[in-house]
């Protein structure tokens, strides 16, 4: 009976949802300023419907209202997103050759990390036969982003008080013996990241694998990403790590370079 309960509930959520994202679309579509009898006649859904909907998105800053003349409009929060998604596009087109060439010099997986709604979002990825990794984050996915290099190389540098809303958002999950699960010791970590200018994974999300990546930084100092290296523990000591940190950090050099030169996210 509970699990039947729990499904009803999922099924209502998710319906609720894709109403929710049928009145952004049709506001979109036909705005830029729309009544809630309007949205609710052209979606065919009754006006209770549409205005707690609209009440729930005004929340989240994705639609905006206008008291005096009842009026929705489209929010900045979509722009703010929608930006942030065509940069990160952008960073992925970008970085792929550099990736591959990465991929190609180190023999070892490579990934490429941006920020995203909840997380740390793994947007690009090549994989190395060489290196054996059970916890894969597919391409789309949020980073364990607490004890991931790629993950710690884009946190270090958001703001405080987005770093706490991930973290609370998704916790700090123990992997193995050495991920942080305490808030001070990962921002310690993240301090230390800023200082030298790239992060490291000590088999904390697997291990045995080991991990480094550096931030790519935007004209105005701001991180739009993190390239990352993850390989053996045993590739990633002495000689061998100190010439795959100069590899991510010249890596995110390059990329930024090339962002800023080519194109229009500035």
């Amino acid at each position: 009976m509970r699990s039947s309960t729990k499904s009803n509930a999922r099924a209502g959520s998710s319906k609720s949802l894709q109403k929710a994202m049928h009145i952004l679309f049709y506001m979109g579509q036909h705005g830029p300023e729309m009544r809630i009898a309007e949205i609710a006649a052209g979606l065919h859904l009754n006006k209770t419907t549409v205005y707690r909907l609209l009440s729930a998105l005004e929340r989240l800053d994705l639609v905006q209202r206008d008291s005096e003349k009842e009026h929705y409009r489209l929010g900045l929060k979509l722009h703010e997103l929608g930006t942030k998604a065509a940069r990160a596009r952008t960073l992925q087109n970008e970085a792929r050759r550099y990736l591959m060439e990465m991929s190609r010099v180190c023999n070892e997986a490579v990934s490429l990390a941006v920020p995203g709604a909840g997380g740390v979002v793994c947007v690009e990825r090549f994989d190395s036969p060489r290196t054996m990794i059970s916890v894969r984050t597919p391409v789309g996915a949020l980073f364990p982003a607490h004890c991931s290099a790629a993950g710690k190389a884009v946190l270090a540098y958001l703001r405080e008080e987005d770093v706490d809303a991930i973290l609370r958002n998704k916790g700090l999950t123990r992997y193995t013996v050495h991920t942080h699960i305490l808030i001070a010791e990962l921002k310690n970590d993240l301090r230390r990241v800023r200082q030298r200018g790239y992060a490291l994974d000590e088999q904390e999300l697997e291990l045995g694998l080991n991990g480094v990546a550096a931030p790519v930084f935007l004209p105005d100092a701001r991180v739009i990403g993190a390239v990352g290296i993850a390989g053996p523990t045993q590739r990633f000591q002495g000689r061998n790590l100190a010439e795959k940190i100069d590899l991510v950090k010249m890596t995110a050099q390059k990329i930024a370079e090339n962002l800023g030169d080519s194109t229009g996210l500035v």
